[in-house]
């Protein structure tokens, strides 16, 4: 019974993955202002998008230097 269970949690996990991994492929990063509002750490967190976060993150830093 523990490793039909076991199974099936793995099976559910692995979906999950794969549906995860192709929405975050085939999406378009969206470009994100970059001034003093939208450079705050806040404001940064607040993006949903990893990638857009790292962008948006460095070009940032880049104004500031």
């Amino acid at each position: 019974m523990q490793m039909k269970l076991n199974a099936v949690l793995l099976a559910v996990a692995a979906v999950a993955l794969v549906f995860t991994g192709y929405k975050e492929l085939n999406r378009k990063p969206q470009p994100h202002p970059v001034n003093d509002g939208a450079c705050t750490q806040e404001a940064i967190k607040n993006i949903d998008n990893i990638t857009e976060r790292a962008i948006q993150s460095s070009r940032c830093a880049q104004r500031d230097k």
